[in-house]
């Protein structure tokens, strides 16, 4: 993922017209976004009604063939405009996907470990994928400086054949409990019906509807700028060359690791929402430091605290609201939290709009301190996030 993250952008960059290089880039995260928010809740739906073990292995084997054709795009693109907009679309579709195929992969966990298994499986995955991240960032630029983008791209989708050989292997009672194992066509009007359910269901719950829109702010605000358009920041701004970003933004993932691992040790912890509370805080105040100076320490300091902060209150919020909420609903619960991205990611375009005509340096110190106090000022208005804690018995 971080490959293919950063081959993207940078692809982008280097091959757009100089006049809009950023609102292009900000595409990227655009076209990702509306891919998560068109296909999110569904993929939800889907995770509640089919075998979620065999949905994984369908939209990993799409996110593989959509991977080689990105690859190809890239290798033999002539920077055009339709090549622009076939790129544009592909990343459309294969976001899509993987928004079916994140909430399926959280709500299957459960399936596997069971309710006192949970947190612990969580944290464990969570700090497996961190691990990987640093190593990733690390290894990125210095891999698309030897291979091209293209060829950079191209070995990514060597990630999707592990996951695929993975789940095929994986082996276990699979227990679909109270949920409506639907066979045949899933008609437009059943996904609706399901959809609007799993909306009323969190709207109606205070604690996981207003644990939904804390985290909609943190990432809204916070990741455009410090994830989609990190690297840009980080290039531009700060002055770091193509090849050694992954040594700035490395960080991220040792904090992200670091607080999984943490995590996984003392997943018996209960008050999960003082958890969502100081990681919310914790990625704001990163966000402060990332951007108030343009130095490589600011930003080595702040991708550390940012990856801290997202992966504490992301976890903690994933693994309260898994033991909040019953099995046949939590495919569709587990999406709409995952909407947060897809927001995110949309948000990437009217920010980096504003950073063309305001410029980086004035706009995202603004938003930092913004995200600070809306953060602050949810927490403080809403203390049952701080003092929610996974029930006695769940599930």
């Amino acid at each position: 993922m971080p490959l293919q993250f950063f081959t993207q952008i940078f692809w982008v960059q280097q091959n757009a017209p100089r006049d809009v290089w950023l609102l292009l880039v900000s595409l990227i995260g655009a076209s990702r976004g509306i891919g998560a928010l068109t296909f999110g809740l569904y993929g939800g739906a889907l995770a509640d009604r089919m075998d979620r073990r065999k949905l994984l292995l369908i939209t990993q084997s799409l996110l593989f063939l959509t991977t080689l054709a990105i690859a190809g795009l890239i290798l033999f693109s002539d920077g055009s405009a339709s090549a622009f907009m076939l790129f544009f679309a592909m990343t459309f579709l294969a976001s899509g996907l993987q928004s079916i195929d994140a909430p399926t992969r959280l709500a299957l966990v459960p399936d596997i470990l069971g309710p006192k298994l949970t947190a612990a499986g969580l944290s464990l995955n969570q700090a497996a994928g961190q691990l990987s991240m640093p190593v990733a960032l690390f290894a990125s630029g210095l891999i698309i400086d030897a291979l091209g983008f293209g060829g950079a791209y191209l070995l990514s989708s060597v990630g999707h054949v592990v996951v695929i050989i993975a789940i095929v292997l994986m082996s276990f009672p699979m227990t679909f409990g109270d949920r409506v194992r639907h066979r045949g066509a899933y008609g437009f009007g059943q996904a609706i019906r399901d959809v609007r359910y799993g909306l009323s269901y969190a709207r109606n719950h205070p604690v996981i509807l207003w644990i939904i829109i804390l985290l909609a702010t943190m990432m809204g605000f916070g990741f455009p700028a410090t994830a989609n358009l990190g690297p840009t920041w980080i290039t531009t701004v700060v002055g770091v060359e193509i090849k050694y970003v992954g040594f700035v933004a490395m960080t991220w993932g040792i904090g992200a690791f670091l607080t999984a691992a943490a995590m996984a040790r003392f997943s018996s912890f209960e008050h999960r929402g003082a958890l969502i509370a100081v990681g919310t805080t914790l990625f704001s105040l990163a966000f402060v430091v990332f951007v108030i100076d343009h130095s490589v320490v600011n930003a080595v300091i702040g991708n550390f605290g940012l990856g801290a902060g997202m992966t504490m209150a992301m976890l903690s919020s994933t693994i309260l609201i898994q033991h909040m909420v019953p099995n046949e609903v939590r495919g569709r619960i587990m999406s709409i939290l995952q909407l947060n991205m897809g927001f995110a990611q949309l948000m990437t375009l009217p920010i980096a709009a504003l950073g063309q005509w305001l410029t980086l340096q004035l706009l995202f110190p603004i938003m930092a301190f913004s995200a600070l106090v809306m953060i602050v000022l949810i927490l403080a208005t809403h203390p049952e996030i701080m003092l929610a804690r996974i029930p006695k018995t769940s599930f």
